[in-house]
Formats: structure tokens, C-alpha cells, sequence
């Protein structure tokens, strides 16, 4: 028998190559990989193609090029979660600045401005308004619509519930200057999703 065997590692079928050679250029051409077992012409026993002696200098030059082609499958994630972070990033401060532009826009109270407005008292327009304030407690910020202490998540359905129960549909706003502005925001935001018309800026002395 002078034929060369190869097969796949403890598979029970053989290809029958005719020289070493052909197994050399099996392998490098990629038909064979170097855990793949064979059997030469003198051997006894099945060997793979890497720890034969005839192969196990090619199977050292072809190892590194196998692996190299299998790199092609592996996905890198590294430009994916740089591209979050920066997305991240710009989330955060989209907020942060609408946080800030919702605060701002509350109509600013000039001690200097004269006018009707100036001169119109709560109890003329008490049938049209309903009153929130917001305090500060300590380090707590307190807020109450109509009197009643609301916790800040529950600002929207408290406000809600003054609307439709009352019809007023305008704000009189009385702020603490130290309040957070996430509260003051919370707020707005809540007075906006409930459709108030007007919001009033409560001058304090």
C-alpha cells in the first residue's frame, strides 16, 4: 500500500491521496486542517496532520493564516459603544438644556412694571385661578395646589383633578427662588399636559 489517507479527526471514513505531497497541498489550499488525522504508507496508527513529522512544519505556516481567516467572523464592538456614549452624551444635554429653556420661559416678575396686571387682586379673578406653590422645607421641596401638599409625581393628576373639578383652567404660581428647577419644570410640564391656559407669577415681598 503506498497511498496516503486522510480524514476528518475520528471519523471512520477515509480519501485516499496518492503521495505526501497531495496531503500538503490539501492542506494548503484549506481541504484539510491540521487537527485532521492521517495515515501514511509505514504508519500503523492515525496521527494528525500537525503532529505527523512528514506535515508538522506546513501545519506551523498554515495554522496562523487559519486563524487569521477565521478573524473575519468576529464582530468588533468597540465603534458600536463609542457611537452610544457620544449618543449618550447628547441625550443628556438635550435634556438639561430643554430643562432649562422650559424654566426660563416661566414669565419673570419685574418689580418695576407697572400696569393693569399689577393692580388686579386674587380675589378678583379667585373664581378663575387655581394656586400652586412651591417651597422649600429644609432640603425638602414642598408643593401644594389648592392648599393640599402634592408629592411631585403626583402634580399632574392633582392639577388634573383641580381642573375638572373646578373648571379653572389659569395658574397662579408662587415659587420659592431656591426650589429645584426640576420641580418648577415638573410644574410647567404638568400644567402644560393639562391645557392651562394662563399661568400667573405670585410677586412675593
Amino acid at each position: 500500500m503506498s497511498a496516503w489517507f486522510v480524514r476528518q479527526q475520528g471519523s471512520p471514513a477515509a480519501v485516499s491521496v496518492p503521495t505526501a505531497g497531495s496531503v500538503v497541498e490539501g492542506l494548503r489550499d484549506g481541504n484539510w486542517l491540521p487537527t485532521d488525522e492521517v495515515r501514511g504508507p509505514a504508519d500503523t496508527t492515525w496521527r494528525s496532520i500537525e503532529s505527523h513529522p512528514t506535515f508538522a512544519e506546513v501545519a506551523e505556516e498554515v495554522e496562523p493564516h487559519r486563524e487569521m481567516s477565521g478573524s473575519d467572523d468576529h464582530l468588533d464592538m468597540n465603534p458600536l459603544i463609542d457611537v452610544c456614549l457620544v449618543l449618550l452624551i447628547f441625550f443628556i444635554l438635550t435634556i438639561t438644556y430643554a430643562s432649562l429653556e422650559r424654566a426660563i420661559d416661566v414669565p419673570p416678575v419685574n418689580p418695576d412694571e407697572k400696569g393693569p396686571s399689577n393692580k388686579v387682586q386674587l380675589k378678583d379673578i379667585r373664581d378663575k385661578v387655581f394656586i400652586v406653590t412651591a417651597n422649600m422645607d429644609g432640603e425638602k421641596a414642598v408643593v401644594k395646589i389648592e392648599q393640599k401638599e402634592v408629592a411631585v409625581d403626583q402634580i399632574v393628576n392633582e392639577m388634573k383633578q383641580v381642573i375638572s373639578t373646578t373648571g379653572r383652567r389659569e395658574m397662579v404660581l408662587d415659587v420659592d427662588k431656591d426650589v429645584p428647577w426640576g420641580v418648577l419644570t415638573a410644574i410647567l410640564d404638568a400644567a402644560k399636559g393639562n391645557g392651562v391656559h394662563n399661568i400667573i407669577r405670585n410677586k412675593r415681598k
